[in-house]
Order: structure tokens, then sequence, then C-alpha cells
């Protein structure tokens, strides 16, 4: 677990210290997960939020992505990777405009930063679990 910044699910509320804290490192003790049926090219999104530890905050820019778990190390690409999407909370509707990564220039402190989160699934895949894509987190975090 991060010991200063940590992803949260379950429906956060922005503003608030609620959700479900989100398991980190390929630990899967609670991990953000979906189905999803690919016949379909179906997709859902999850709002999820990040939150600093009481006393701590973000300097600068903080950005979520995306990366590959290849079984050793996380990598850039690979993997269902491109099937994952980010976007900028700006309220319960969901977003209609999706990137791969979110830049957040606002200061993260000890209350959620709710964004949203989008996967999807498409009709020439073959069922699977997938465990290999990891929500990617980079800031500075000061006290």
């Amino acid at each position: 677990m991060s010991t200063y910044l940590s992803l949260y699910m379950d429906n956060p509320t922005q503003g608030q210290k609620d959700g479900t804290l989100v398991s980190e490192n390929m630990i899967q003790t609670s991990p953000l997960s979906v189905t999803l049926n690919a016949t379909e090219n179906e997709s859902k999104s999850i709002k999820v939020a990040l939150r600093c530890e009481d006393g701590y905050r973000t300097n600068g820019a903080t950005v979520v992505g995306f990366k590959y778990w290849d079984g050793s190390v996380y990598q850039d690409e690979g993997g269902n990777v491109s099937k994952w999407k980010v976007a900028k909370y700006t309220g319960e509707t969901e977003p209609t405009t999706w990137a791969d990564s979110l830049v957040i220039e606002d200061i993260i402190c000890a209350e959620n930063y709710c964004f949203w989160v989008k996967a999807s699934a498409s009709s020439d895949e073959k069922p699977q679990t997938d465990r290999t894509v990891g929500i990617h987190i980079e800031g500075i975090v000061e006290a």
C-alpha cells in the first residue's frame, strides 16, 4: 500500500473520506474490477478517488494512467492497456471524453479527489480474467 497517496473505489464522494482502498502492487486483495460482455463490445465506467493521508498533500502535477504487468515488471504498453481510459470528474454524469492518461494539476489532500476510469471489451476477445492492467499514479507528496 502506498504510504501517502492511495486510490479508493466503491463510489467515493468528492471531498469526503469514503470509499474502499484499492489494493496495490498486484496483491489483488481488493482490486478494482469490472465484468464485461465482449460479444456486446461492452464498456463500463467506474468512479474512483485519490486521497492523501492526513497531514500530506500533492505538490505539482499528479498523473494517472495505465501500465501492463508482464509478470515481473510494469510496462508502458502491452496486454489490454489500450482498453482502459481515464477522465476528469465533473459531476455524477459519466464523461464523454476519455484519454489514456489524466494530468491532475489540483492539490490532492486528505479528502477524495474523484475521477473516472473506463474498461472496454471487444467482440474479438475470448472470455478471460485479466489481471495484467494496473492503474499507475505518479506525483510528489509533501507534508
